[in-house]
């Protein structure tokens, strides 16, 4: 499962590089249809955390859409879709994929999403997760880590 998970981030993660190499030409239907696409691998019955973050996803992408197809910055885009992401919405941006990662951490650990969760918080919030602390010391007292 965190496999799949993983790669459901990795998507939506693409959707913001999707819009970001068209902005002017991202229709609020693209955005969504790829939300959907990014969500197709975990079935129907999407967990309520995560169906909320993509959808947090995809407006903060109509957002992303709006302000680099503005004329006064449509030739100003950064090459780096994820600097134009930072610019566009600075580390709010983040926060949904962060917060699937976390929903993943919760009911099914792995080392990888542990290791996503260190990444994506660092992001998010300019300080390490739990530094120091390593995979199994973590699933020994994972409650406590979780809030941090």
């Amino acid at each position: 499962m965190s496999r799949v998970l993983l790669a459901v981030v990795e998507s939506l993660d693409d959707v913001y590089r999707r819009v970001i190499a068209d902005p002017a030409g991202t229709r609020d239907a693209d955005m969504l249809s790829w939300v959907g696409e990014a969500l197709a691998p975990l079935g129907p019955q999407v967990d309520k955390r995560v169906a909320r973050e993509a959808r947090r996803l995809a407006r903060l992408a109509r957002r992303l859409r709006d302000f680099w197809s503005a004329s006064e910055r449509s030739a100003a885009v950064p090459a780096d879709w994820r600097s134009a992401v930072d610019e566009a919405l600075g580390s709010r941006g983040w926060q949904p994929t962060l917060e699937i990662v976390r929903c993943g951490l919760e009911s099914d650990p792995s080392p990888e999403l542990f290791e996503e969760m260190r990444f994506r918080f660092a992001v998010v919030h300019f300080r390490p997760w739990l530094e120091g602390i390593d995979y199994e010391s973590y699933l020994a007292s994972r409650e406590d880590f979780l809030e941090g």
